[in-house]
C-alpha cells in the first residue's frame, strides 16, 4: 500500500474563531466569559453525536450565567448561525498548507467533532475544493475519541490506519487514532503542522 492521505481535525487545527462568543453574548443578554463556560461540557459531546440544535440550548442555557433568554425558539436560528458561523473560515496559513497539499497531489480529508447543523453546510466552504471529503460526528452518530469513528473512516477509505496522516488538537484523539495504527500528530500551531508535513515527505 503506496497510497498516503492526510486528514485534519476542523475546530482550532484549520479554524480559530474569533468573536464568536462576543456575539453569542449580544444575543443570551450575558457575558462571553459566561457564555464559552456554559458552550462547552458533556452536552457539547452529546451534539456532535447528533442531538438536535434546540436540545443542546436547552442543555446549555441553564449553564450560561445571567443569561436573559426567555423565548429560545425566537432566538434558536441566529445561536445556530453564530456558533455554525464561528467554525467555518479557516486561518490563512492553514488554508496555504491544504493549498500546498492540494498542488502536491495528497488526498486530504477533515475528520471533525461537529453537529449537524454545521456539517450540512460544508458544501459552502470557501476551501471547500480543498478537501476530498469531509466526516463530521453530527452526521455519523459517533465522536472522537471513540474508535469506533476512526474505523468506519478507515472503512469508508478503503484504507488501513498505516495509510493516514492525522492532526488533532486534543490528546485523546491522537492517542486512540495512534492505537489503530495512523500517523497521528498533536497539533501545536500551523508552522509545527507544516513542519511535522515536511519531515513526513507531504511538504518540502
Amino acid at each position: 500500500m503506496n497510497e498516503r492521505v492526510a486528514i485534519f481535525d476542523l475546530g482550532m487545527v484549520l479554524s480559530t474563531p474569533t468573536g464568536m462568543y462576543d456575539r453569542l453574548a449580544v444575543l443570551l443578554g450575558s457575558t462571553p466569559a459566561a457564555v464559552e463556560k456554559g458552550f462547552w461540557g458533556p452536552h457539547r459531546h452529546s451534539y456532535d453525536e447528533g442531538i438536535t440544535d434546540r436540545a443542546y440550548w436547552e442543555i446549555a442555557l441553564p449553564l450560561i450565567e445571567g443569561h436573559q433568554v426567555k423565548d429560545l425558539d425566537a432566538i434558536l436560528p441566529e445561536l445556530v448561525t453564530t456558533d455554525t458561523g464561528g467554525w467555518r473560515k479557516i486561518r490563512e496559513d492553514a488554508q496555504t498548507i491544504l493549498e500546498d497539499l492540494h498542488h502536491a497531489g495528497t488526498r486530504v480529508f477533515v475528520l471533525s467533532n461537529a453537529p449537524r447543523s454545521f456539517a450540512e453546510t460544508a458544501a459552502g466552504f470557501d476551501w471547500a475544493h480543498l478537501v476530498e471529503r469531509y466526516f463530521f460526528s453530527g452526521l455519523m452518530g459517533v465522536a472522537k475519541p471513540s474508535s469506533e469513528i476512526y474505523a468506519r473512516v478507515e472503512e469508508a477509505l478503503g484504507l488501513p490506519g498505516g495509510a493516514l496522516w492525522f492532526v488533532d488538537d486534543r490528546m485523546e484523539n491522537v492517542t486512540t487514532a495512534s492505537d489503530r495504527g495512523w500517523h497521528a500528530h498533536l497539533w501545536v500551531d500551523d508552522a509545527d503542522t507544516r513542519a511535522w508535513l515536511a519531515a513526513e515527505g507531504f511538504l518540502s
